[in-house]
């Protein structure tokens, strides 16, 4: 059975390292090593009880690390009072035992000061710790270390056995995997300053469940044994289940828009040219709805993810109301257009698609032209056959 995705503050997973539902599953402990003995407590213990007990340290800590914190220098990156007032204690009230790493380790020619291990030994899972006042995924001014604390642990698990870590500055917590055969940048990451100040709970709990020392392998032999390893996997089996289905809904969608198109009165034109087999051969015709496809698709991963227009909430607005994916879809789902019919919503997204096109007609929404031919103006030709007063519509500005 599916779970819901719950959005959760503060909370950000990139790339494909643990999948979106998975937020769901561990809150509602629908999956596996969520019972208490998973995190090395006895079965009549209740997990929750513990996650308050470490939510109760971690305020208290909090509290000590901030008033410290005040206390500092402006120019004083904060290193030693973010790892011995915060994150080294917090780590403990997760089941870690983190060791300082005094020496750098050399692999490959290249020096990896990488801050402490989570118990004593070299095999043990790397955590890397900086001071709060540096980003985790800057590199520090000083230009020393050469790499900012993310790219400097994920460089490390790409040339070692190690197969998790940890980064942090104290406020962003992050954790990485050997990421040496992807080509997106991968973590998932809590920002604690948020959750804390924000008295988040639910996202603490999130954490817990996440970050516990028992989540990561034990050393490097055990690496792809580890439960985080294993909710990674699943990950990469569900992104495969929805690849599977994407694959049935476009093959479903070439035959409904193909015969669509073809059954529609006011298009004799493309019937002939079609049945002529000279100016539009079927696998022609094949490859301008798949490109029809295509767009859809492009346009409703992007709105999805707020890609297409920047800070400017009036143009989103415009653009979400009048030309968005997302509002024909949800024209296309009420009754009343299944009985009046789609030849407007299909007028609306030709326009749409012309924001989008290589004459920058999209500018006044803040959009960018899409290179390449798949918002090109002539892709589409034989499906931009009827009704051809489309572009005399004027678009805003």
């Amino acid at each position: 059975m599916s779970v819901a995705r719950i959005t959760l503050a503060g909370v950000q997973i990139e790339g494909n390292l643990l999948a979106a539902d998975i937020t769901a599953e561990l809150l509602t402990g629908n999956i596996k090593g969520q019972a208490p003995e998973d995190f090395g407590f006895t079965k009549t213990d209740k997990l929750a009880d513990e996650i308050a007990i470490a939510w109760g340290d971690a305020k208290a800590y909090w509290a000590a690390f901030q008033r410290q914190l005040d206390r500092l220098d402006a120019d004083d990156t904060a290193t030693s009072v973010t790892c011995e007032l915060w994150v080294v204690p917090l780590l403990r009230s997760l089941g870690y035992n983190p060791v300082y790493t005094a020496k750098a380790e050399v692999v490959e020619g290249q020096t990896y000061a990488i801050s402490h291990r989570a118990e004593l030994g070299e095999n043990k899972p790397p955590i890397h710790i900086i001071g709060c006042r540096i980003k985790v995924d800057h590199r520090p001014p000083s230009g020393t270390p050469r790499l900012s604390a993310h790219a400097l642990v994920q460089e490390y698990l790409n040339k070692t056995e190690h197969l998790w870590a940890i980064a942090t500055n104290g406020f962003r917590w992050r954790l990485l995997r050997d990421s040496s055969l992807m080509t997106r940048l991968t973590y998932v990451e809590f920002d604690l300053e948020q959750i804390l100040n924000g008295e988040n709970f639910a996202e603490f709990g999130l954490f817990y469940r996440l970050f516990h020392r028992s989540r990561l392998p034990e050393g490097m032999d055990d690496a792809d044994k580890c439960l985080l390893e294993f909710y990674h996997q699943e990950a990469l089996q569900q992104g495969g289940r929805v690849r599977d289905r994407l694959r049935d809904g476009v093959e479903k969608a070439l035959i409904q828009l193909g015969t669509g198109f073809l059954q529609h009165p006011s298009n004799e034109n493309l019937r002939q040219k079609l049945a002529a087999g000279t100016e539009l051969t079927d696998i022609g015709y094949y490859r301008q709805l798949l490109r029809l496809i295509y767009r859809l698709l492009f346009l409703m991963v992007a709105e999805s993810r707020n890609l297409l227009i920047g800070e400017d909430v009036e143009k989103a607005r415009i653009y979400r109301e009048y030309y968005s994916i997302e509002r024909l879809r949800e024209l296309a789902e009420r009754p009343h257009w299944r009985r009046e019919g789609f030849q407007d919503l299909w007028q609306g997204l030709r326009v749409t698609f012309l924001l989008f096109d290589e004459n920058w007609r999209g500018k006044y929404l803040g959009l960018s032209p899409s290179n390449g031919d798949l918002f090109g103006s002539y892709t589409l030709p034989a499906l931009y056959q009827f009704n051809m007063k489309l572009h005399r519509i004027k678009l805003p500005g």
